[in-house]
């Protein structure tokens, strides 16, 4: 556990472009062994509970990204199937002519690759808002556990239940 971690739940710590974080009474970088001496968690551990939590909890309830991911998926899969099926009917249909022109076999086959491309495009898309989801729920943990384990040093616990209203946006 980095030290500044206990620093970022203190009052006594102040922002330094030149030495960054730093304990306002000391007026030197945090340099305790486990516990800091002079810690004053009040306000600002306060409003850092209110928030890591909301934000937690609001990963974890936040399905919307998951039913767009699945749907822009099923959406990619079926234009794929419906391209895959066009291929196979413009295949059997070139067999069948006697002898089309090099343009007109062109042109048919941009027909499924049109659908190949879309179902391409929607597939990524469907991937990247998965992908946004999964890292934001993360980085929601990573600064949850980050507050918590500085409270257990401390031996601070509490009990939070976090209601978030339906319209809430982080």
């Amino acid at each position: 556990m980095k030290r500044t971690w206990h620093c970022e739940l203190c009052n006594h710590q102040r922002k330094n472009l030149e030495h960054g974080s730093i304990c306002n009474l000391t007026k030197r970088k945090p340099d305790f062994n486990r516990k800091c001496p002079k810690k004053l968690f009040s306000t600002k551990l306060k409003s850092q509970l209110k928030e890591v939590n909301i934000v937690y909890e609001r990963a974890l309830n936040d399905k919307s990204p998951i039913y767009s991911s699945v749907s822009f998926g099923l959406i990619g899969l079926s234009l794929f199937g419906i391209g895959v099926y066009f291929l196979k009917y413009i295949i059997s249909l070139i067999d069948f002519m006697k002898s089309p022109s090099e343009y007109l076999i062109v042109k048919l086959y941009l027909f499924p690759l049109f659908f190949f491309i879309l179902s391409y495009k929607l597939l990524s898309h469907c991937v990247k808002i998965y992908n946004v989801y999964i890292q934001k729920a993360r980085e929601a943990k990573l600064k949850k556990d980050r507050v918590d384990a500085v409270l257990v040093v401390y031996g601070i616990t509490y009990n939070i239940d976090v209601q978030l209203h339906p319209n809430y946006r982080s």
